[in-house]
């Protein structure tokens, strides 16, 4: 469910910054608020998307050569989902976030 989230919330808050730029209006005073909340939305996501990444590392098991936080998806009939994380990927989850 980690890999899932890390995945899922920047995409969440990518809808909801989509969402204020497609209704802002001329005025540069709505403009300035749009642009600060955009800010703060992005801020927040990336926030909670780097807290996800650092409880990932902190349950990861180093000793294990197997993939961990493995999750298989089969939602979809023509696509087979699968998300794990082994020894070197966990570190480029942190890196990506």
């Amino acid at each position: 469910m980690l890999l899932s989230l890390l995945l899922i919330i920047p995409i969440i808050g990518i809808f909801i910054i989509s969402n204020l730029k497609a209704y802002s209006v001329g005025s540069s005073l709505i403009e300035a608020e749009n642009t600060q909340k955009i800010k703060v939305i992005a801020l927040v996501t990336a926030s909670v998307n780097m807290i996800l990444s650092f409880v990932v590392y902190v349950f990861f098991n180093s000793s294990s050569n197997q993939y961990q936080f493995v999750q298989e998806h089969y939602n979809i009939q023509s696509f087979d989902i699968y998300l794990g994380v082994d020894g070197i990927s966990i570190y480029f989850v942190l890196l990506t976030t």
